[in-house]
């Protein structure tokens, strides 16, 4: 089994759960997997991005609220959203959201 990042680190993604999806070799690498295949590319990102959605409800979080729903460290937040607009220390949902699919949204 393969680990896939479904929002790739060289398109901006972040190393927590919902990114990581476990794939066989033929479903990673193969010619209708994410990598050959944008179609299924985009599906998954269509799916993390709805998911993603769902979590994040409210208007606003802080970075430890960010940290607990995702399940990765506050340092590790802080450090990847030091770039991301907030206000008081709040982040806005499609900030996160945004963030989150390596700075765009899927339509």
């Amino acid at each position: 089994m393969h680990n896939h990042h479904i929002v790739f680190r060289s398109q901006g993604g972040l190393d927590f759960d919902l990114n990581l999806i476990k794939l066989s070799y033929e479903d990673h690498e193969g010619n209708k997997g994410p990598h050959l295949n944008r179609e299924r590319d985009l599906e998954l990102k269509l799916d993390l991005q709805e998911k993603l959605m769902e979590i994040f409800y409210e208007e606003t979080y802080s970075i430890e609220e960010i940290a607990k729903k995702l399940g990765k460290s506050k340092r590790y937040f802080e450090k990847n959203f030091k770039k991301v607009p907030s206000v008081a220390g709040r982040y806005r949902r499609e900030e996160i959201i945004k963030k989150l699919m390596g700075g765009r949204f899927y339509p």
